[in-house]
């Protein structure tokens, strides 16, 4: 099933863009991404659903929050997304 990785830089920005998203009732869930996709290992990841995505950013833009990457799953691949 494919979905999007909203990344983010720390835990506390993860968890209000999580907090966002689960308000406006889009299923959200924060936690460390896989190794490959970010500097360091550093930063956490909030997985939504790909039919999802619009409604995710438009909701995360409205609170003033952005990830700084995001990665499309499917096929058990990932590849960033600009936008």
């Amino acid at each position: 099933m494919p979905y999007y990785l909203l990344l983010s830089r720390s835990i506390t920005h993860a968890q209000r863009m999580s907090g966002v998203l689960e308000r406006a009732g889009i299923t959200a869930r924060f936690f460390r991404p896989p190794m490959g996709l970010t500097d360091r290992s550093c930063g956490y990841a909030v997985r939504v659903s790909a039919d999802r995505l619009s409604a995710a950013l438009e909701q995360l833009r409205e609170g003033g929050l952005w990830p700084s990457k995001i990665f499309y799953f499917d096929g058990g691949a990932y590849s960033e997304v600009t936008i």
